[in-house]
Parts: C-alpha cells; structure tokens; sequence
C-alpha cells in the first residue's frame, strides 16, 4: 500500500490568510485600477470630445470658437506664407471686461488696450472640456473613503466637470465607458495574484 502525505490544507489555509489580508487592505490594488484608467479617461475626455457612451459630447457655438482660436476681430494677421490672413496673436481688449464664474461675476476688470490671451487650439469644434489645460492637467487619481477614484484636486474643475455634464446632458467623467471598465477589471486581475505574491 502507497501512503500519500499532503500539504495541501498548510498552502491552502495560507492563500486564504491572503485573501483575507486583501479584503482587509484593498488600496494598492484599487490605485493601481485607477492609475491604469486615468489616462484612457483623460484621453477620451480631454482629447477625443466623447461621453461615456462612446459618442460625441458637443460642438462649440461659433461665437466660443472665437475665443478658443484666438480669430477677433482686431487680431493682428499673417500676412505671408502657408499661414496667411491666420491670427497672428488675439488681439486686445477693447473695454472693459468682468470675470464670470458661472454665471456669477467674480471680478471687474478694466483690461482695455491690454493683450487677450492666445489658447492656440484649433479650429476643430468638437467639444473637449478643455481651454487653458488646466483642468486636464488637475484629474487626477484622488483618495475616497471608500479606496480610490478619478477626480479633481481643485474643486472648481469639479464644479466645472458638473457644469459641462448639466449643459450638454451627458455623463461624461461620473462614469465609466465599457472600455473602460474592462481595462479596470483586467487590471485587477492581473495585478491582485502579483500582490497576494507579496504578502
């Protein structure tokens, strides 16, 4: 007769020691979710104009395009070359002006005379919730209580983000494109056996 001697039930009772440390401490795997999503959403959002279902979030007004391109009225032009009768800079401000916030003017300014400033975007009219690149550059993989998410460190680029939602009545950063949330499930599972490897 043939004895069979087994570990079995040491390895097993020790896989589940790890599991359970994994429930216990989630963090690394969720941050590692969100640092792999954060620039397929940022590429998408900030670059391809498109919701989260995949479709286009706008098209700006004519009158934005003006603003986005530089292209005023008094702009001064090229007037030689490939890039003739094209701005050259934004031109100046021709009265006085107010800084708005939503709606709400945050500040009087008399900027007549003084240079407006130049985006240099394109002339594509896609909707890219994007200006300054300064709301671009603040998402960011933010802590929560319940682990991590993408989201914005500034709070006006929140309220910004909200705004851009309500306007064009879309879901476009609160949440997920299919894609996207395959990419988050793939990386949880590539990464969670290399990190039960570590405890």
């Amino acid at each position: 007769m043939i004895e069979v001697q087994s570990n079995i039930a040491v390895v097993i009772g020790a896989e589940l020691k790890k599991i359970e440390a994994l429930k216990a401490n989630h963090d690394p795997v969720l941050r590692t979710v969100a640092l792999t999503v954060l620039p397929a959403m940022k590429k998408r959002v900030h670059i391809d104009g498109k919701d989260s279902t995949g479709a286009a979030i706008g098209t700006y007004s004519p009158g934005y395009m003006v603003v986005r391109t530089g292209n005023y009225k008094n702009a001064t032009r090229v007037s030689r070359g490939a890039n003739s009768g094209k701005p050259k800079n934004a031109g100046t401000f021709t009265r006085g002006s107010s800084v708005r916030v939503f709606g709400t003017i945050v500040e009087e300014t008399d900027k007549a005379g003084t240079p407006r400033p130049r985006y240099n975007r394109t002339a594509d009219t896609k909707v890219i919730l994007s200006l300054t690149r300064q709301m671009e550059n603040d998402l960011s993989v933010v802590d929560t209580p319940t682990g991590y998410g993408i989201g914005y460190l500034n709070p006006l680029n929140l309220k910004k983000a909200l705004w851009c939602e309500a306007t064009y009545d879309k879901k476009i950063l609160t949440q997920l494109t299919n894609e996207e949330r395959e990419l988050a499930g793939q990386t949880a599972r590539e990464f969670t056996p290399e990190y039960l490897k570590t405890l």
